[in-house]
């Protein structure tokens, strides 16, 4: 089925990585999707500020380990310029001790490189959307947080006590990366409730965003193996 180009708009992309077959083969791949255009390309920290600073993108596909940079120093940076700018991290290696901090600092997803184009377009496209971005390879990677400061459910038993049904629901579904308009159709409510129930999900995992919500929910899961 061919795409109307009046139908959607065109998500702007920045491609951050310093492994060239990686880039090309990202670029060509994505090329084939009519809703998304790269306009941009740099393999270190210094060109992406530069274009960063000269051009307006949607979404950024941001490299975690850059020959000049650590990309989630990045994050501040780029955020600073263009805040609706959203971020997706990707990484080669296992992102132990990454994801937090690339979430803490304002990070919209988080992919591995070994996932597929689907995937990645997916990707772009939910978080340009509102929604949120997670690897279905990230999970094995994650650690449990162990803070006797963090109130956040540790064990499938606590997370049921601590989050309704519906919001278990609901965040399954958030961690999926839909919208809260798909998640209002596949849940069979309105938008507004959707919302509120996500209010209620950050206030009680003590999160700002919903990937940081993702985060805590995917831990506390993983915290019971």
């Amino acid at each position: 089925m061919a795409f109307n180009s009046t139908e959607f708009e065109v998500v702007k992309v920045l491609v951050v990585d310093d492994h060239t077959l990686f880039t090309e083969g990202t670029v060509a791949l994505l090329s084939f999707e009519p809703r998304i255009s790269v306009v941009g390309i740099a393999d270190n920290g210094i060109k992406c500020m530069y274009l960063i600073n000269k051009t307006r993108f949607d979404v950024v596909l941001l490299d975690i380990k850059l020959p000049d940079a650590c990309g989630i120093n990045l994050i501040d940076k780029i955020k600073k310029v263009q805040p609706e700018t959203k971020i997706i991290m990707l990484t080669g290696h296992s992102p132990k001790g990454y994801v937090t901090k690339a979430v803490n600092k304002g990070a919209n997803g988080f992919l591995l490189k070994d996932c597929s184009v689907k995937e990645i377009i997916q990707g772009i496209l939910r978080v340009y959307n509102g929604g949120v971005c997670f690897s279905q390879g990230l999970e094995a990677s994650l650690q449990p947080v162990h803070n006797s400061n963090s109130h956040f459910p540790r064990n499938s038993e606590t997370l049921s006590v601590q989050l309704t049904s519906r919001e278990i629901e609901v965040i399954e579904l958030v961690s999926q990366g839909l919208r809260s308009k798909e998640i209002a159709s596949a849940v069979g409510i309105n938008v507004r409730t959707v919302d509120f129930h996500v209010s209620n999900i950050l206030l009680k995992l003590k999160v700002n965003t919903r990937l940081e919500a993702v985060l805590r929910y995917k831990e506390g899961e993983l915290s019971d193996f």
